[in-house]
């Protein structure tokens, strides 16, 4: 029973997180700014992301709880407070607004081409502050090795997509399509948005019964 309760979580987080990632949606900013690169120079960015994207994760799973701790946070706070900020970001992917929008001028235009994998790429267009909370409100579950090793799983084969995906991303720019992403990222949305509404649902089941003893 225990094993396959740590099955069905593992893969709820690993759909929560890819979609969250949205990885296929960046395709037009990876796009963007690695248009004049060599093949060679595109897939040492895909990996740099992809690394940088699965070290954030690993670190929100490993410190995630302990951070709440310190900060004297209950999760129940964080999930609702993180359960709002997925639900702003679902709202943003239904509408399929455009990655770029969570970056500022300023960074836009102080890019640094040996380093966008890692910022903006990874930082924060994947791996945003809506990924790391779900990592974060995730962590708690963390108290077993089948939860550890369907976590680290879901990291590594997260890792993997997105390095496929930024290295092939001129053959899956050209066959998705504008409308083929749009419509990818509204799916992806409605997948998260749904999530959102569980994420803070959950965080007020726990924090009525704790108002009730103040």
């Amino acid at each position: 029973m225990g094993q396959s309760l740590a099955i069905d979580d593992t893969l709820k987080l690993f759909i929560s997180l890819l979609s969250i990632l949205n990885p296929l949606g960046v395709i037009p900013i990876f796009i963007t700014f690695t248009d004049h690169f060599s093949e060679d120079k595109v897939k040492s960015i895909a990996t740099s992301c992809a690394v940088t994207v699965s070290m954030t994760l690993i670190l929100s799973l490993l410190v995630g709880q302990r951070m709440l701790n310190f900060f004297g946070i209950s999760l129940a706070s964080f999930s609702i407070g993180g359960g709002i900020l997925i639900f702003m970001m679902a709202i943003q992917m239904v509408s399929a607004k455009t990655a770029s929008q969570k970056l500022n001028d300023k960074e836009k235009s102080n890019l640094d081409p040996n380093e966008i994998g890692i910022v903006p790429l990874a930082i924060p267009l994947l791996a945003g502050p809506g990924t790391i909370s779900q990592a974060i409100i995730y962590s708690n579950k963390l108290q077993s090795g089948a939860y550890w090793l369907g976590a680290l799983l879901v990291v590594l084969v997260i890792g993997l997509f997105i390095k496929f995906v930024f290295q092939n991303s001129r053959f899956l720019g050209k066959k998705l399509g504008t409308i083929g992403l749009n419509v990818m990222t509204r799916i992806m949305g409605l997948i998260i948005l749904s999530l959102s509404i569980e994420i803070i649902a959950s965080g007020i089941r726990d924090i009525l019964p704790a108002l009730g003893r103040l």
